[in-house]
């Protein structure tokens, strides 16, 4: 029978508990940041950390943080992006993902580029025949010959497009070398170069060429110039040669370095792009039959990779007896294209190299192969044909990257001022979208987060 409480008596004390709940907005900021670290992708991250002021400012003012979630969780792959092989704006393909959160980034991104048809934007005017250079940190870069702008646009960031004007006039061709009056100088390449830990902050390198001259001209976001930097004679490239002025390849970007390979695969023109120095190295002789992509491993080694029918071949450098550096096969990796659609799949070809996974593609199929396990995924069907194809890798956002640096001006504005309205536009439309309760397990045990409707 169960005991009945005597009315003339005090009701019992309640227990300290019950007095004092434990929720997680008392949770030190070092559990929290633990916990965010085992959350399943960037996105997931993204959404989570803009719920409210305290937990954006803790994964923004920790470069560690950020470092060990990169460590333990790759950026992920929103699409591919194309240049088409007619007059038209660049095409994305999104990932066939079932991430909701990853979704979530594509749904709500401008991923059509209607800030380029904005009939208020700074580009309503300009012919719309944009060409896509780069696509790199979370940016496309496009080229308008006709109007002489450069674009950069971020798709999860409306409000950020910035135009640039060219540094010579498109309607003409750059001026000749001097020295090389028979022979005018053309554009070759263009880079988007960024740092991580200063997101507000980047640069442009175009490279210019002529017959045997190289010059790189470079773009500061900070004070918004163009800077010429001298010609450099490549003694690679000295008489007797064609007067072929297309003697380099399109260039790679990793580890520091800008990469063009010579056309005729026996050579390569490197830029640090911390030094702004050109050197020229050799290739290995088994990629004059191939086209392949220079690039980095996730830990920062340098690799070359290349297709081969239907295997992938993975160069690294090594010492020899000497003690010379030189390219070695690494690995080997064989695509089964047989669980595929009935196709013609002929040849892989390599597209890029982002963050220690190659990007690949057939006539049918996107792939990516992971350099640290050499592991080969597919991806999703092909339906398309492009001159060229980027992978559009999700970046940080620069509301979670800065409470310091050129971020920190912005960031620390008051919430009403123009610079702030500027911040909070940095929280797309898809981080508010769906806010549903996270569930975040530590420890065995689950706090559940609610009413995540604060202003960020």
């Amino acid at each position: 029978m169960a005991r009945v409480r005597d009315p003339t008596q005090p009701p019992p004390a309640k227990s300290a508990a019950l007095l004092n709940p434990t929720t997680i907005d008392s949770l030190g900021e070092d559990i929290m940041l633990d916990i965010f670290l085992r959350l399943p992708s960037l996105a997931t991250l993204i959404r989570a950390a803009l719920a409210c002021p305290a937990w954006r400012r803790a994964v923004a003012s920790s470069p560690s943080f950020r470092r060990r979630f990169r460590e333990l969780h790759p950026e992920p792959l929103l699409g591919i992006v194309a240049k088409p092989l007619r007059d038209a704006l660049p095409t994305f393909t999104p990932a066939q993902r079932r991430d909701r959160d990853v979704l979530a980034a594509i749904r709500g991104g401008d991923f059509a580029l209607t800030c380029l048809l904005d009939t208020d934007g700074d580009a309503c005017d300009v012919p719309l025949r944009w060409d896509i250079w780069d696509c790199r940190d979370g940016y496309f870069v496009l080229a308008n010959w006709d109007a002489g702008l450069l674009a950069v646009v971020n798709p999860l960031d409306r409000s950020c497009t910035q135009y640039i004007a060219m540094p010579f006039d498109t309607s003409a061709p750059p001026a000749p070398a001097a020295g090389q009056d028979d022979c005018p100088a053309a554009s070759c390449d263009m880079h988007l170069l960024c740092w991580g830990e200063d997101p507000m902050e980047f640069r442009f390198v175009w490279l210019i060429l002529e017959k045997s001259r190289v010059q790189a001209t470079i773009y500061t976001s900070n004070t918004g110039h163009w800077n010429f930097l001298p010609w450099v004679d490549v003694a690679e490239r000295a008489p007797p040669h064609d007067a072929d002025m297309s003697w380099l390849c399109s260039g790679t970007q990793a580890g520091g370095f800008l990469y063009w390979p010579f056309k005729n695969q026996k050579h390569v023109l490197k830029l640090d792009t911390a030094t702004m120095e050109f050197s020229v190295s050799e290739l290995p002789p088994v990629l004059e039959n191939f086209k392949f992509v220079i690039g980095e491993t996730k830990g920062g080694e340098p690799c070359i990779v290349y297709g081969t029918g239907l295997s992938i071949c993975v160069l690294m450098r090594n010492l020899d007896d000497g003690g010379a550096e030189k390219w070695v096969l690494a690995s080997t990796v064989k695509y089964n294209p047989e669980s595929d659609p009935p196709a013609n799949h002929g040849r892989l070809r390599v597209v890029a190299i982002r963050d220690g996974f190659v990007y690949l593609v057939t006539s049918e199929m996107f792939l990516s192969l992971c350099l640290e396990t050499m592991k080969l995924e597919k991806l999703f069907p092909r339906s398309f044909r492009a001159h060229k194809l980027y992978p559009y890798i999700m970046a940080w956002p620069a509301s979670l990257v800065g409470n310091f640096g050129s971020f920190a001006v912005t960031q620390d504005c008051d919430r009403n001022s123009p610079c702030k309205a500027s911040n909070n536009a940095l929280v797309s439309k898809w981080y508010k979208e769906d806010r549903v309760p996270f569930i975040f397990d530590k420890i065995g045990a689950y706090f559940e987060v609610r009413e995540m409707h604060s202003d960020v």
